[in-house]
């Protein structure tokens, strides 16, 4: 850990083929060995050897393959060292390659460049013959990945981003709940991806959305969860799980309050 941010190296141990999983870093992650899936906004990712993704502060869906392990090395770090890096190099960094319409994107996947490549398999030796470095060579050499990325062309969706929060203190509340509204996380999660205290993020939502979070996430799962019974041929425990209730029950029990009818019954007729 250099600060508030971590360099970790990992060999996932996750058991069930798929989780739910959030964080409220930015994560670089660069797959070593093995295979895994992403899974966020009706998107999917799938990362395999060599490959490189970007993930912003979000909840997502990680898919495991059987026997194929996932060995990765990742970079978490928040929105001030990025703008931080930004604004030491934007002289050096080509406005001509942004592709603000995709910049938004809470996943995507990052271009891993030889100087990128040859950077994190040396930081692997950091931590297979362990030294204690001296904090500011650490938080260098972190700059020194985020510029190569940032540098390179192929990444002007990662570029995008960084310009698009070099201006504004926060990603607008909007934003945040649209994209992760169908993940099981409380208020608090919710605030804290959104990178504000519980009151600030309370007065936002309101201000922005006219009630209160609890009232518009059970409303919107729900919309979420007529879509699926109607059109998908999903069980109601996988719909309950896509659509961010605690359970099958739970989401029972809601969804008859507000409809008057059982998921079962109301997906036995859509059919």
């Amino acid at each position: 850990m250099v600060k508030d941010m971590l360099f970790a190296h990992y060999i996932c141990p996750q058991k069930d083929k798929q989780v739910k999983l959030w964080s409220h870093y930015n994560t670089i992650a660069y797959t070593l060995s093995g295979k895994k899936t992403y899974h966020h906004g009706g998107k999917s990712f799938t990362t395999t050897e060599g490959s490189c993704i970007f993930a912003q502060p979000m909840a997502y869906t990680e898919e495991m393959y059987e026997f194929a392990g996932w060995e990765t090395i990742s970079f978490s770090f928040k929105d001030d060292f990025l703008r931080s890096v930004l604004n030491d190099y934007r002289e050096y960094l080509s406005l001509s390659v942004l592709d603000y319409a995709t910049g938004n994107r809470m996943l995507s996947l990052l271009n891993a460049n030889e100087t990128s490549i040859v950077f994190f398999r040396t930081m692997i030796q950091y931590f297979e013959d362990y030294h204690k470095l001296p904090e500011k060579l650490l938080e260098m050499k972190f700059r020194e990945l985020l510029y190569n990325l940032l540098a390179d062309p192929v990444n002007k969706e990662f570029l995008a981003y960084a310009y698009g929060i070099s201006d504004q203190y926060h990603v607008p509340i909007w934003q945040i709940m649209e994209s992760n509204y169908m993940y099981n996380l409380t208020i608090p999660e919710f605030a804290k991806l959104a990178d504000r205290s519980l009151s600030v993020f309370k007065r936002e939502f309101s201000a922005f959305y006219h009630t209160s979070p609890s009232k518009w996430l059970t409303a919107r799962r729900l919309e979420l969860a007529k879509d699926k019974l109607n059109f998908s041929h999903k069980t109601i425990r996988e719909i309950a799980f896509d659509c961010g209730f605690e359970n099958a029950s739970h989401f029972s029990r809601v969804f008859k309050a507000a409809y008057g009818i059982a998921p079962a019954s109301y997906k036995k007729n859509s059919f």
